[in-house]
C-alpha cells in the first residue's frame, strides 16, 4: 500500500514523495523489499538507523570530539548541583527502593540499579537544576536525553570511552535534526526535550548496545511510540525534568527491546500518522534528511551561562550589556520593558517566585536579580533571594510585551530591553542573535563551581581529568565510581 506525504518547507517549497507502508508480506514480497538490508524502506527513519548503526569514533572529526567531551562534563556539573533538589531526592529513593540488577550509577546515590532505571533517574537530576546544554533551533535540551543515557549503558554494558563519545555524538545528532525537523509548531504543544529526546536516546543506547541496522531500526521505530511530554502544566513543575526522564528510559528500554528481537514500526518519523505528521505544521526535514553526510551538528548546541529557562536569555544579554555600558543605580529604576518573542511571552513573562523551578521561568524575577546582585546563578535562587521584598518590588518595575517581529522569526532569540530612569533617562538595548561559541575554559571553572556543590574540590578536579581523558580509557568504571 503507498500512501504520499507531501510537506511545505519554509519559503513556499513543495516537495513530494512515496513511501511504503508495510503489511504481513509473502516470503516473495520480503525477498523483492530486502527487508534485511540497509534502507530497505524509502524514509527518514531508514537513513538515521543506518547513520546510528554506523557510526564509529573515528568517524569523528577531532574538534567534535573536543567538544563532545565537554558536552558530558557540562552535564555531569549540571547533575552534580541537581542531586540537592527535592525531585531529585524523590527520584533516588525511588530506584533505590525497587531494587533489581546491579548495573549502573545512579548520581550520588550511593546504588547501582539497573540501565534503565539509572538512565531515568539521572536524566531528571541532571536537568532540575537548569545548567544543561541547549539548541536554539531545535528548541530542546539534547545533553539531558543522552548524556544519562551514554553514561548508563556504557557502565552497564562495559563499553570504552570512544565508544561513549560516538554513541553521544549520535544521539546528537539525531535530537538536533529531528527538532529543528519539526519546530518552531512542535513546540507550541510539546516539549522538544521529551518527545525528539525520546528518538535521541533511542539512537545512543542502541549505538553503544552495538546493534545492527534492522535493530536500530526497530528501536527507533519502538522508541516513537513511547515519545510523549507535554509543556502545558509542565514549566515550572516537577515534571519538567520528569520529561527528560522519561525520554531517557523509554529510549534505552526500545533499544533493549531490539536488541533481543522485538519489532517495532520502521516508519514512525514520516509515515501515515506518524510523528511529524502527528506533532508538526511546519516540518522541513533537509537536515534529517542530511544526517549521513558527514557535516556534523552536534557542536552547534549551546552551553547554559544562566542558571534560569533558555528563554530568558536574549533578555538577560541585554540587560548584562547595559550593565556593562551603564552605571544603573537600583534604587532609581522607574521601569523595565522587555520585548520579545510569543513563546518567551507565554512561558516566562509572569512574576513567580513560590519556589526555584518557578523563578527560574519568570522574566521579571530573573532580570530583577539580575540588576541587584549583577550575576545569575545559583546563588540567584536560594530561598532568602525568592522572599526577599527588595527582589519582589524591582521585579514589578519589569513588563513584558510581545513583539511580533520577534515571534516571527523566532526560533531565532530576540528581545530588547528599555530601562527608564527617574530622572527621565532611557537606556536600551536589542539583542538579535545570542553569541553560543563556547568558551571551554570558562566551562570547566563552570564546572568546578558547580560539582562542588556536591563533592569536594579534589574529587570535582578528579571528575573532570577522568572525563577529559574519556577517550583513552577502556571502561568508565572509575569515572563512574567518583559520581556514585
Amino acid at each position: 500500500m503507498v500512501s504520499i506525504c507531501c510537506d511545505i518547507f519554509p519559503g513556499s517549497r513543495k516537495y513530494s514523495g512515496a513511501f511504503l507502508r508495510i503489511r504481513t508480506l509473502t516470503s516473495s514480497e520480503k525477498g523483492w523489499l530486502n527487508l534485511s538490508g540497509e534502507n530497505s524502506t524509502n524514509n527518514l527513519q531508514s537513513g538515521v538507523a543506518a547513520f546510528v548503526s554506523k557510526l564509529q569514533y573515528e568517524d569523528l572529526p577531532s574538534n567534535v570530539i573536543e567538544d563532545a567531551k565537554y558536552r558530558v562534563l557540562d552535564w555531569i556539573g549540571s547533575a552534580l548541583a541537581g542531586v540537592s533538589y527535592k525531585p531529585s531526592r524523590i527520584i533516588t529513593a525511588m530506584a533505590r527502593s525497587a531494587g533489581g540488577a546491579s548495573q549502573s550509577t545512579v548520581i550520588r546515590g550511593s546504588v547501582k540499579v539497573p540501565v534503565p532505571v539509572a538512565a531515568f533517574a539521572n536524566g531528571l537530576i541532571g536537568h532540575v537544576a537548569e545548567f544543561d546544554d541547549g539548541h536554539r533551533l531545535a528548541i530542546g535540551h539534547p545533553g539531558a536525553v543522552t548524556a544519562p543515557v551514554a553514561l548508563a549503558v556504557a557502565e552497564g554494558h562495559k563499553r570504552s570511552g570512544k565508544e561513549l563519545l560516538a554513541a553521544l555524538v549520535a544521539g546528537y545528532e539525531v535530537f538536533i535534526r529531528l527538532g529543528i525537523a519539526v519546530n518552531p509548531s512542535h513546540y507550541r504543544i510539546w516539549h522538544t526535550t521529551s518527545t525528539c529526546g525520546t528518538f535521541a536516546a533511542a539512537a545512543t543506547a542502541s549505538s553503544l548496545l552495538k546493534l545492527d541496522y534492522t535493530k536500530t531500526l526497530m528501536a527507533i521505530g519502538t522508541s516513537g511510540t513511547m515519545a510523549s511530554g507535554f509543556l502545558a502544566k509542565t514549566i515550572g513543575t516537577n515534571a519538567k525534568p520528569l520529561n527528560a526522564a522519561h525520554a531517557c528510559q523509554s529510549g534505552v528500554q526500545a533499544a533493549l527491546l531490539a536488541m533481543e528481537g522485538f519489532t517495532g514500526p520502521d516508519d514512525i518519523l514520516t509515515g501515515e500518522k506518524g510523528f511529524i505528521q502527528a506533532t508538526s505544521t511546519d516540518c522541513n526535514t533537509q537536515l534529517l534528511e542530511e544526517i549521513s553526510s558527514g557535516k556534523f551538528l552536534s557542536n552547534t548546541a549551546f552551553y547554559k551561562v544562566y542558571a534560569s529557562c533558555g528563554h530568558t536569555n536574549s533578555p538577560l544579554d541585554a540587560i548584562f550589556m547595559i550593565m556593562q555600558e551603564n552605571e544603573i543605580p537600583v534604587e532609581s529604576i522607574r521601569r523595565v520593558q522587555i520585548a520579545t518573542y510569543r513563546t518567551a511571552v507565554e512561558l516566562c513573562g509572569r512574576f513567580r517566585n513560590s519556589d526555584e523551578e518557578e523563578a527560574k521561568f519568570s522574566l521579571p524575577y530573573c532580570i530583577a536579580v539580575a540588576l541587584l546582585y549583577k550575576k545569575m546563578t545559583l546563588e540567584e535562587f536560594t530561598a532568602d533571594k525568592l522572599k526577599s521584598p527588595v527582589v519582589k518590588e524591582l521585579a514589578g518595575k519589569v513588563t513584558v510585551v510581545e513583539d511580533p517581529e520577534a515571534t516571527k522569526v523566532f526560533p531565532a532569540r530576540w528581545a530588547a530591553i528599555k530601562v527608564e530612569l527617574d530622572n527621565g533617562t532611557v537606556i536600551e538595548k536589542k539583542v538579535t542573535a545570542s553569541s553560543d561559541a563556547p568558551d571551554y575554559s570558562a566551562l570547566e571553572e563552570k564546572f568546578i563551581s558547580l560539582a562542588m556543590t556536591s563533592v569536594d574540590y579534589e574529587t570535582a578536579v578528579e571528575i573532570r581529568s577522568l572525563t577529559m581523558d574519556m577517550d583513552k580509557v577502556d571502561d568508565i568504571k572509575k569515572l563512574m565510581g567518583l559520581l556514585g
